[in-house]
């Protein structure tokens, strides 16, 4: 079973202040010029379309906060 990578609050408001968006392959913050409710982008790292807005990726339950 994977674990739900964990952020803390801060650094999820930061990445939704920076229009950051999150790979769920890559399990970071991989991404600019994400909206919030971003979802389905395309990763520049690992160059799938698994990225969702900072907010949209915690709604969904891909990241948790600690």
């Amino acid at each position: 079973t994977r674990l739900m990578p964990k952020f803390t609050l801060e650094e999820i408001r930061q990445a939704d202040n920076g229009h950051e968006g999150f790979c769920t392959d890559c399990e970071l913050f991989t991404r600019d010029g994400c909206e919030p409710d971003a979802e389905f982008y395309d990763c520049p790292e690992c160059g799938q379309d698994l990225v969702f807005g900072a907010m949209q990726a915690v709604i969904c339950g891909h990241i948790d906060i600690v």
